[in-house]
């Protein structure tokens, strides 16, 4: 069909079917179809009309990545509204700097962005609030040439570029694509759906098309996640059965880390084998990853040929590309099927690519921004001759392959695709006091691959000590634009050409590169110093050098972390250690995790056999046939509150105090059957320590403790939940499963029985549940259990027992102090009425 504006995708995207985007955020996991983001996006576009917003205006993003930001980018694109990206690492003063550039009339934010800087003309939404609901987008007339997006080059203290990107622009770049998909569509019927995993930030055109446009050609699934941690990565890749990462270079790196971590057999030198013999060989690899994944997608920095090679060698194919933001973003990509190492592919219909006398590569086509925003003379030079400019040096093979060997501008690409303007870092050193002069520039260290890390090389007054220099600057700098090293240029001024005066970049490049490189790092005094030397590069570590100092990334700082829990056996609190401003301070929460506070890195053991489909048939014949039957003889139910259950939509996080074992039995009697059976309670994993951790432990008690905790598992849907804070977060990841297949979780926030029938504090765990897994949370009070069989007996007694639901409650915050003590309030506000209670079987019955 014909595709004359990007809203002729946004008609096939709202008719295809199946499961479009999954959001997983570290705790749970949500899941959006086509039809659900289509009727989103349309929803948010009458929202946008009703806010008064109309064709033309821009609207500002800065988020992380979220099916809310795909449905609100097409709800943007059905009224003609022009998005404005921003990188979510950026800073609060960028985005307002970009947002007063523009007039932007609204700000859409996400969750893990700092607090916006105080802009009361400006009106700010929340992405992760949004509703999804539909509505009637306006009415609106769509042109080829009318601009769908502004992206912003960044910069700390310059005015940063703003290319402008139109739907003629974009169209130019996935029509070729979708008539490329199409001809092997039906050949990949039998592997639908893929998945693709996008670490790329939505912010950026690459991260754009990978998630929004092509997927729907196929229709495939795209995932987004929270965090680069390579193991959560690894293993989010294999439960979700993802098919493809797409992924700056780094992640390709710090993959290769994990890999020979988790599977030692994937440093088996490769040999030249077919394809199956090599996949035998690094079975152990691919079993890491799971059946269905093949294939990286690398794109937004360039990728190292040794790290290509690895990876290649290994079974996967690393399809690879060029482009940039002005270029809507590709210009060349490689085949799938046809993968020649070192080149970024040949380039796609419609897209004309020259190499100038100098070697610089020129690029020509509709997909080419017709230039800057309000920036005639940055777009006059940028098309200087005729075509537009890349600053990339490059060759075309005769076949028509591109291959990039090097790059004329002087912008700096760090591993993580992010650019540096070395003017934007020297503006900012150079209003220090006691610097001269200063120059930037991109070095690859020996722990890099991939990118660079911006250096300065400073001219200083004398006793300035550049540590301090370096400290400064960090404070003022974007995290991707942080100094890792400062050198003191030996001579009383910086190389410049005569003339211009223009700096010698390379010159001095390659002074830093070979001549000012730092000697090998004194042997650190213990391992925590020689894993932060290794990563940093810098042997001066002294407790008091600050983590901005250091110039790690973010996605750095997760390597260091990982890198630390393997050496210590420990697992860090990542809250914790993303606080560390020091050395001194980082050291201090390794000991603490070294102490055995927090439990060594091991899997915790979690039921997932119990949701299967014969134990939860086991459960439904021995629940109401038994075990409720037993229970009953014991304790007499008496129910209020079940109204507050009517209408209430699962599943819930039902949260109770605790008073006995009989507790579960008796709150599962009190609940009316489509909730009884759809509950999974919590038990103290402590109290079946002869099952997780036999050493030291008679045969017979480890018999009783493996056979009690089956069957708790079998009977119940139990699982085991710790008390320490080792193991929370895969606690809270199993949950979020439950959650996700219509479970309710049943859980004791006390964390231990009561003596005397009292309520205890909530422990703060209960917050973080409400907070992160995002469900109603329902109040439970029991009464009198404790007086049917208390903690110390070993026999039931008979007797009258007493349970209210209370009001479902929605708690959202970070305090999860402050949320637990909400939930605990609510408990011990509770009162049995006995006029309006029943018995377990909803009859009016009076308490006694």
């Amino acid at each position: 069909m014909p595709r004359n504006t990007l809203i002729d995708y946004f008609d096939d995207l709202a008719r295809a079917k199946g499961q479009f985007l999954v959001y997983d955020d570290g705790f749970r996991v949500r899941s959006h179809s086509y039809m659900e983001v289509a009727r989103a996006a349309r929803g948010f576009s009458g929202r946008l009309a009703d806010a008064g917003l109309r064709k033309g205006d821009e609207v500002v993003f800065w988020s992380e990545n979220r099916p809310e930001w795909i449905a609100a980018f097409w709800g943007c694109l059905l009224s003609g509204v022009v998005i404005v990206p921003v990188d979510y690492r950026a800073s609060a003063e960028f985005l307002a700097r970009i947002a007063r550039r523009v007039a932007a009339r609204l700000i859409l934010i996400g969750e893990d962005v700092p607090p916006t800087p105080e802009a009361p003309d400006i009106p700010v939404w929340r992405l992760h609030e949004l509703e999804w609901r539909d509505g009637a987008p306006p009415a609106v007339a769509i042109d080829r040439d009318d601009v769908a997006e502004i992206i912003f080059t960044s910069g700390a203290t310059g005015e940063p570029k703003g290319v402008v990107i139109t739907h003629r622009n974009v169209l130019a770049n996935i029509v070729p694509v979708e008539r490329e998909v199409r001809k092997y569509r039906a050949w990949a019927r039998p592997v639908f759906p893929l998945r693709f995993l996008n670490l790329l930030p939505l912010s950026h055109m690459f991260g754009q098309a990978m998630a929004t446009f092509i997927p729907p050609m196929l229709p495939g699934t795209v995932v987004f996640m929270r965090g680069y941690n390579p193991a959560d990565i690894v293993a989010l890749i294999k439960r979700r059965r993802v098919s493809v990462l797409v992924s700056v270079p780094k992640i390709l790196d710090v993959l290769r880390a994990q890999a020979l971590r988790a599977a030692p057999a994937a440093a088996l030198p490769p040999t030249k084998q077919p394809w199956v013999s090599r996949w035998w060989r690094y079975r152990q690899l691919h079993r890491l990853f799971g059946a269905k994944f093949w294939a990286f997608v690398v794109g937004a920095a360039p990728l190292d040929a040794e790290l290509e090679a690895f990876w290649s060698a290994r079974g996967f194919a690393v399809i690879q590309g060029y482009g940039l933001t002005e270029t809507a973003p590709i210009v060349s990509v490689t085949h799938p099927f046809h993968i020649q190492a070192g080149s970024v592919g040949k380039a796609i219909a419609g897209v004309d690519v020259k190499i100038a006398p100098d070697g610089e590569i020129l690029v020509r086509g509709e997909n080419v921004t017709a230039g800057y925003f309000e920036a005639e003379a940055e777009t006059e030079k940028a098309f200087e001759g005729g075509g537009f400019h890349t600053g990339d040096i490059g060759e075309i093979a005769p076949d028509g392959r591109l291959f990039i060997r090097g790059r004329k501008k002087e912008v700096i690409v760090t591993p993580e695709g992010l650019k540096v303007f070395p003017d934007d870092v020297e503006r900012v050193v150079n209003q220090i006091p006691g610097v001269r002069d200063s120059a930037a520039v991109g070095v690859t260290t020996g722990q890099e691959t991939g990118g660079e890390r911006v250096h300065v090389v400073l001219v200083l007054d004398p006793a300035v000590d550049p540590d301090v220099i370096v400290r400064d600057a960090n404070t003022r700098l974007e995290s991707h634009q942080k100094i890792r090293r400062a050198v003191v240029w030996p001579q009383s001024a910086l190389p410049r050409t005569e003339g211009t005066g223009k700096l010698k970049r390379a010159a001095i490049r390659e002074w830093v590169r070979t001549g000012a490189a730092p000697a090998a790092a004194r042997p650190a005094a213990d391992t925590l110093t020689a894993l932060v030397s290794k990563y940093t590069g810098r042997g001066d570590l002294s407790p008091t050098t600050t983590m901005d100092e250091l110039g790690l990334s973010s996605l750095e700082r997760v390597e260091l972390m990982v890198a630390l829990e393997d050496a210590f056996q420990a697992r860090l609190d990542e809250k914790a250690f993303s606080g560390a401003r020091d050395v001194g301070q980082l050291r201090a929460v390794v000991e603490e995790a070294s102490k055995g506070e927090v439990e060594p890195l091991q899997p915790l053991q979690v039921p997932a056999w119990n949701r299967s489909l014969p134990a939860r048939f086991v459960r439904r014949m021995l629940v109401p046939g038994f075990i409720l039957p037993l229970a009953r003889v014991f304790a007499w139910v008496h129910v209020d509150g079940r109204q507050h259950l009517e209408g209430l939509k699962g599943p819930v996080v039902f949260a109770s105090n605790h008073q006995s074992f009989m507790d579960t039995p008796v709150i599962m009697a009190a609940l009316p059957g489509p909730w009884r059976y759809r509950l999974a309670p919590a038990m103290a994993k402590e109290f079946f320590v002869a099952h997780f951790s036999p050493e030291g432990h008679g045969r017979m008690l480890r018999l009783a403790t493996s056979l009690g905790y089956y069957l708790a598992a079998l009977l119940f849907n139990a699982f085991p939940i710790p008390q320490r804070e080792a193991g929370a977060r895969q606690t809270l990841r199993y949950m979020g499963e439950l959650v996700e297949d219509g479970f309710s979780v049943l859980i004791f926030p006390e964390g231990h029985h009561t003596d005397t029938g009292e309520i205890d504090r909530f422990r703060p765990g209960i917050g973080m549940i409400a907070s992160r897994l995002d469900v109603p949370i329902v109040p439970v009070r029991l009464e009198g259990v404790d007086r049917v069989l208390h903690r110390t007996w070993h026999m039931a007694r008979p007797g009258h027992v007493r349970v209210t639901f209370g009001a479902p409650m929605r708690l959202a915050g970070a305090d999860y102090e402050a949320l637990a003590k909400q939930v605990e309030d609510a408990v011990r506000a509770l009162r049995f009425t006995p006029d309006r209670t029943s018995d377990a079987q909803g009859k009016p019955q009076l308490s006694s």
